[in-house]
């Protein structure tokens, strides 16, 4: 686990500049891990949510788009799930638009700071009933803490992007999960300029999705430049994937999965705790930590 004396870390953020790129050069690695990733966004929790107030039309605009995306695959969708959702400014959005009119909804990432800060965001933007349906959780997306097809539809907005090298691994457990449709709102290096690619190399982010993603026995149905754009070298497009049959089979009445060993996991008090490995995992002011470093192995809840 690359963690450590973070104050570099911080005054690079500090001063404006990307810590990712910082912290790979600190640890001496090539890729941005899962630890860098929590770290960097660790640190900046509720810039996000201050953008929006200081360009609340443009979130308008962004979040609006993606609805109209989200909604035609949605519409009778039992369960939905937004992976890498951060400090659930986009979330909120979303969920005003349309999030009424299913069941089940969840939200994961990884930083449980971003996370708790979002909580108040949407206790702010959401009407009391729909903010109640949302579940929010930390876990990491290599290791998402579900049985294999537990959610109809999942999606996604930037949250693939810092993962450069890891695609296939991130796009496997996405579509394990995934039963009906997967929608990826990411950048898209091969449609960028040549500008936007450099930048994308720079800072490690994603490539190849549309073929990692038949690489992984899912189709592509569409590939659709947004119009909404905070940044012209970074681009977002929706990449509406169908997942492999034989990854879309719903074991009856499961859903949660414990992520270190994909044992059954359901809510026993104050934790989830899997009779079967015997794990459990704490819950932290109202947010379950699901990530396998987590874990602790508890046979006393037995009984």
């Amino acid at each position: 686990m690359l963690y450590g004396d973070l104050r570099h870390a911080r005054d690079v953020f500090k001063k404006g500049e990307n810590v990712t790129s910082a912290l790979r050069e600190q640890f001496d690695i090539k890729y941005n891990s899962p630890e860098i990733i929590e770290i960097a966004y660790d640190l900046q929790s509720g810039s996000y949510i201050n953008a929006v107030k200081e360009k609340r039309r443009y979130w308008l605009n962004y979040t609006t788009e993606i609805s109209n995306v989200l909604h035609k695959y949605c519409i009778d969708a039992e369960s939905i799930l937004d992976v890498g959702t951060g400090e659930m400014t986009t979330l909120a959005g979303v969920a005003n638009k349309f999030y009424n009119e299913t069941s089940d909804y969840y939200a994961c990432d990884i930083s449980w700071s971003r996370l708790i800060r979002g909580v108040g965001f949407l206790a702010e933007e959401l009407s009391e009933s729909v903010f109640r349906k949302i579940t929010p959780f930390v876990a990491n997306l290599f290791q998402l803490p579900f049985v294999d097809g537990a959610i109809d539809v999942i999606w996604t907005s930037h949250a693939l992007e810092p993962n450069g090298g890891q695609e296939k691994v991130a796009l496997t457990e996405l579509l394990r999960v995934s039963r009906r449709k997967l929608i990826l709102f990411e950048p898209y290096y091969e449609g960028n300029s040549s500008e936007g690619r450099q930048r994308m190399d720079r800072l490690g982010y994603v490539k190849n999705i549309p073929q990692i993603i038949k690489e992984c026995g899912a189709t592509c149905d569409e590939i659709i430049p947004l119009k909404n754009i905070s940044n012209p070298l970074n681009p977002t497009y929706a990449f509406v994937v169908t997942p492999p049959v034989k990854l879309i089979n719903k074991e009856a009445d499961l859903l949660w999965a414990c992520p270190a060993t994909q044992f059954p996991l359901s809510r026993v008090g104050d934790c989830f705790w899997s009779e079967y490995s015997m794990f459990a995992y704490p819950i932290l002011q109202g947010i379950p930590i699901l990530r396998p470093e987590s874990a602790i192995l508890a046979s006393a809840l037995e009984g």
